[in-house]
């Protein structure tokens, strides 16, 4: 019994000092955010972040809207109410879905990227250089991509949402025989400023989630090659777990407080 006590409670110290940590990484790049002479990096970032996963969370897009349509119609066709379909998309993809899958695909392409990255660089004491010549490795690693981060993934979202739309609209109207004017007109008739707004918001945070989490493993990596491994592994499940958990939270104060 006191073994299992000792246990439990060294966990949850564990991940109270995690969390904190994680915490504290992300306050320091938020420091320095805005920093002139860390805006040179910040379109690279932004390529690598952004521009370069647009083509995946595009196609995955078009094919989350076609997919909805199709589940949403045939039951809907039970109760006469198939032309409602576009507007469970466009809802569900604009509150929910959008911000949440291209989240996650941030962090399993990119998250673990950049967690191998700057582990590389713990691991062969690049990290070490910088300290000794008084370069804040936050600043200069962190900074430059927490910002491109906060640009691309809200980019990335509307743009996922409008491509959903339009996957929708190819399997609503020419399979599902939906009239085209009363299809769009049902697609953005449900949703409003606000739903936009809690879109945009899920997708900074969960940005914010992403790259603090891939930054701090990478900053913690040790242990050779498998310690790189190990911190790309660690920063996709916690980015997982993380997004998931912030969008509960954040679902609960936009429509239920």
């Amino acid at each position: 019994m006191f073994t299992f006590i000792r246990k439990t409670g060294r966990a949850i110290l564990n991940y109270i000092s995690y969390f904190g940590s994680l915490g504290v990484t992300t306050i320091d790049a938020f420091k320095n955010i805005f920093s002139a002479k860390k805006s040179e990096n910040i379109f690279k970032h932004i390529d690598l972040i952004g521009v370069r996963s647009f083509p995946l969370v595009g196609i995955i897009s078009v094919f989350i809207g076609m997919v909805l349509v199709m589940e949403t119609a045939y039951t809907l066709k039970r109760f006469g109410a198939e032309i409602y379909s576009g507007g469970i998309v466009s809802v569900s993809m604009i509150r929910e879905l959008g911000p949440v899958f291209v989240a996650i695909i941030m962090a399993g392409r990119v998250g673990g990227s950049i967690a191998a990255e700057i582990g590389t660089m713990k691991i062969t004491e690049q990290i070490d250089a910088m300290e000794i010549l008084a370069v804040d490795p936050v600043a200069y690693l962190v900074s430059p991509r927490l910002l491109a981060g906060i640009i691309s993934l809200p980019s990335l979202f509307l743009m996922s949402f409008f491509l959903a739309i339009a996957g929708a609209a190819i399997v609503g109207i020419l399979l599902v025989n939906i009239p085209s004017g009363m299809f769009f007109y049902q697609t953005f008739r449900f949703i409003g400023i606000r739903d936009m707004i809690v879109g945009l918001v899920k997708s900074i945070v969960f940005a914010i989630v992403v790259i603090g989490v891939a930054s701090h493993e990478g900053l913690r990596a040790v242990g050779g090659a498998s310690g790189v491994g190990n911190a790309a592994t660690t920063s996709v499940v916690v980015s997982f777990f993380l997004i998931i958990l912030c969008n509960l939270i954040l679902t609960g104060l936009f429509y239920f407080v």
